[in-house]
């Protein structure tokens, strides 16, 4: 049995992902014990960090036309090296030591963060951001934080995957409602590939531990600040982080991808 954490990183024109995911994998060995990482990248991004133990070049890029990287998001459960394997985004900090959470996942098959949080640990479910999700009664499910161990629900939940991303256009006329994405985003694909693998949810799995922080401006409620980052003035002390004078004990998605640099620069 191994476990560990997992997820894409692609960079595009706007974003170098390889180095935003040299400090996500430092901060998860930084407070964690199980703490082996998996990068999946493609033969143009590249990665070499200590942090990180093991890369996963993809030889076929499903993404390599389009401007946002989502296409080899059905991929994760082929690719993972890992029995039990927690799935993040590149643009998200570790704060706190979350090793007991194995011990409660590791009991399924599939368990994603459901809803998420504001700075201030206030959940926040259906996000101004997700009006395609109510209007199409999605699972309020995000890939940024899920986790899936080797079984066949899970194989069968990324065949869906597959299968959506594969025929989006048709996916997105057909079976959606007022969706015009021009690209199959990982959130759309697995609320949809969920809801036809669970239509009930009766299996859905909802840990109010298991959410992160998002860093958009409408799920913090400060829609009038022009430079969040700097409105909330995140600050590391040690290994820890501040965010809106607010101490954060949970996975934060800094959202901003020029946060890091801001943060390291008012160290304490």
């Amino acid at each position: 049995m191994s476990r560990g954490f997992l997820w894409f990183a692609q960079n595009n024109s706007n974003t170098d992902y390889a180095r935003l995911s040299i400090e996500l994998a430092k901060s998860i060995k930084q407070h964690n014990t199980i703490n082996n990482v998996c990068v999946v990248t493609d033969t143009k991004t590249k990665i070499n960090s200590e942090f990180i133990d093991q890369t996963v070049v993809m030889q076929e890029d499903n993404s390599s036309n389009d401007a946002l990287k989502f296409g080899n998001e059905h991929k994760a459960f082929a690719l993972s090296p890992f029995t039990h394997t927690i799935k993040l985004e590149a643009d998200m900090l570790w704060t706190a030591n979350t090793d007991w959470w194995w011990n409660h996942l590791g009991q399924h098959d599939l368990v994603f963060s459901i809803n998420c949080l504001n700075y201030r640990n206030k959940v926040v479910s259906q996000s101004p951001y997700r009006k395609l999700f109510s209007i199409n009664q999605l699972p309020d499910v995000y890939n940024g934080l899920m986790y899936f161990r080797r079984s066949e629900t899970v194989m069968k939940f990324y065949k869906i995957c597959k299968t959506i991303m594969e025929n989006w256009i048709s996916v997105r006329n057909d079976l959606l409602k007022n969706c015009y994405d021009e690209y199959p985003t990982t959130d759309v694909v697995y609320g949809l590939a969920y809801r036809i693998l669970d239509p009930t949810n009766e299996q859905l799995i909802d840990y109010d531990w298991f959410k992160f922080i998002h860093s958009k401006p409408a799920i913090n409620g400060v829609n009038f600040a022009s430079d969040l980052s700097n409105y909330l003035y995140p600050i590391k002390l040690k290994d820890r982080i501040y965010l809106g004078g607010q101490r954060l004990t949970r996975v934060w998605h800094y959202y901003d991808k020029n946060t890091v640099e801001g943060l390291n620069a008012r160290i304490f």
